[in-house]
């Protein structure tokens, strides 16, 4: 193990803050990540928005891979998916070995340089070890003024040229009680559930199927309506909402959180990562460390099939069997923007970035 596998001392669990006039976030080294982030609408209404894991900070988490010590947020994911294989995919597809063992990536396990930081903009880098193809990334997240949003940028160096599954993990929080957070997807070609049953986890969709609606998804028992979060039964799902787009200003996703009247979306450039990977974590596991207790939504554009890009590859009849990854070119920096915003009622003139 390499020094950056063991927890850093007290003075290297570096944060920074940003602080603006509709909101708060901190960013921290360790992955990058984005988390807590409050977005402030009017004196009454501070909803805190990302996911932070109920493990973080605790003794019990010291011993966790960097991805998960201090999982919150939002974070790039490059290269993106699992490293592990599982056992039960469908026939025909066919399975090789990680190039590392780097779960979503090296970036999301190790600490980032702050190259600049003040309270509406902070610059990050990490530089990957000399076999990966990938050279170094970036990451910029700056305050949108006059508004409850932040713009992010992530630029990647390539070493040498690749294709490479990518993808963002923006990983929302969902309030208590059930079904007060309304997920709305814009105009889409289908959503499809994972090929596998997670191990250790309660899923109820079949796997490896399509459906029309979110509402609607096919299910083990009959259709489960995924629409309202959290869900009242424990459940584990992965899916992939294949060619998801805005409708008009509106964003491909959003939340409507009921009990606060306040709707967040994210915009991101759709040619770059033109799918949307639905994590739900929603109580149905029962390891450590997540002991049943574990509640957020991952919302993660993707260039990849599902997670599994770095590990396995569906038959070329699979809807999805063209999502292959970014196409990098050595000496050429990919750099992608995106964004996450808050509002109230009607979409405010001007909020949608027109990705």
């Amino acid at each position: 193990m390499s020094a950056a596998d063991h927890p850093a001392p007290p003075a290297a669990q570096q944060r920074w803050r940003l602080e603006w006039d509709f909101g708060s976030a901190e960013v921290q080294a360790l992955g990058g990540m984005l988390g807590p982030l409050h977005f402030r609408l009017d004196a009454e209404r501070d909803l805190q928005v990302m996911h932070v894991a109920p493990w973080a900070g605790t003794t019990e988490s010291l011993a966790l891979p960097g991805l998960l010590r201090r999982m919150r947020g939002e974070w790039p994911c490059v290269p993106f998916g699992r490293t592990d294989l599982p056992a039960d995919l469908p026939p025909g597809w066919t399975t090789f070995a990680a190039d590392d063992h780097w779960s979503h990536g090296y970036g999301a396990n190790h600490r980032w340089t702050c190259t600049h930081a003040d309270a509406t903009s902070v610059r990050m880098a990490i530089d990957y070890p000399e076999e990966s193809p990938v050279s170094r990334i970036e990451r910029c997240i700056s305050v949108v003024p006059g508004a409850p949003a932040l713009d992010i940028t992530l630029t990647i160096r390539p070493r040498r040229s690749t294709m490479l599954p990518a993808g963002l993990h923006p990983t929302f929080r969902l309030p208590q009680p059930d079904g007060r957070v309304r997920l709305a997807l814009g105009r889409h070609n289908g959503i499809f559930s994972y090929p596998s049953r997670s191990a250790g986890a309660a899923s109820n969709l079949l796997p490896d199927t399509r459906s029309d609606r979110l509402d609607a998804m096919t299910g083990s028992a009959g259709p489960v309506d995924m629409s309202g979060l959290p869900l009242a039964h424990d459940s584990e799902e992965l899916l992939q909402v294949r060619a998801l787009a805005g409708d008009g200003a509106m964003p491909p996703f959003r939340l409507h959180y009921l009990d606060y009247d306040m709707q967040v979306g994210m915009w991101w450039n759709t040619a770059d990562f033109p799918d949307l990977m639905l994590w739900l974590s929603n109580r149905g596991r029962p390891e450590f460390p997540w002991h049943s207790r574990h509640v957020a939504l991952g919302a993660e554009p993707v260039n990849s099939i599902f997670d599994l890009g770095r590990v396995a590859r569906p038959p070329a009849d699979h809807a999805l069997a063209d999502r292959r990854g970014i196409d990098l070119r050595a000496g050429q920096e990919w750099t992608t923007r995106y964004r996450i915003a808050a509002w109230r009622g009607a979409l405010p003139d001007g909020l949608a970035p027109g990705y």
